[in-house]
């Protein structure tokens, strides 16, 4: 049980690492370099993707995680994080946090005003349009930059957790 878990968390890991780091480094920019219109269709139907791949994998790294420990309740003791074992557990979990939050962010707060349309019906206003305009442009912003903390933070759970097979980081 304990190594089918085991392959589970790493695959996990491994999928939400390269997923990130596909997401920032590879995805944004080619987004950049089609016609707005294009860019927005193709950033919706891989958003989508990444969005479920991504909460998917978080909820595979905290289950795996959580069943691994054994006795959960120990996470939670100081003199735990006295070893490089427990500085690392303690370090992967904060930055595996750290992921959920910022992923929090993108999925329910700026993702939807990326997403938003005027409708027709409502015959918007040129103000409208250009209100709309300046809010995805800051929901775009701020996406791109927690993006960034994303690649940094699921890296570093990733070698703060691989560093727990040879004894922590410190």
């Amino acid at each position: 049980m304990l190594l089918t878990l085991r392959i589970i968390h790493i695959l996990a890991a491994g999928v939400l690492v390269g997923s990130v780091i596909f997401n920032y480094f590879l995805l944004r920019p080619a987004l950049r370099l089609i016609p707005p219109a294009h860019a927005v269709v193709v950033a919706q139907r891989v958003g989508n993707l990444f969005t479920y791949t991504g909460w998917t994998t978080l909820g595979l790294l905290f289950l795996s995680g959580l069943l691994r420990l054994g006795d959960p309740s120990i996470i939670l003791k100081l003199d735990f994080y006295t070893s490089g074992y427990g500085r690392s557990l303690g370090m992967m979990i904060i930055f595996w946090l750290l992921t959920v939050v910022s992923s929090t962010i993108m999925t329910f707060t700026l993702r939807p005003k990326l997403m938003k349309k005027l409708s027709v019906s409502s015959n918007p206003t040129l103000a409208d349009v250009e209100k709309r305009r300046a809010d995805q442009m800051y929901a775009s912003t701020w996406m791109d930059r927690l993006q960034l903390a994303n690649v940094i933070t699921a890296t570093l759970a990733l070698v703060a957790g691989a560093s727990i097979a040879f004894g922590g980081l410190f």
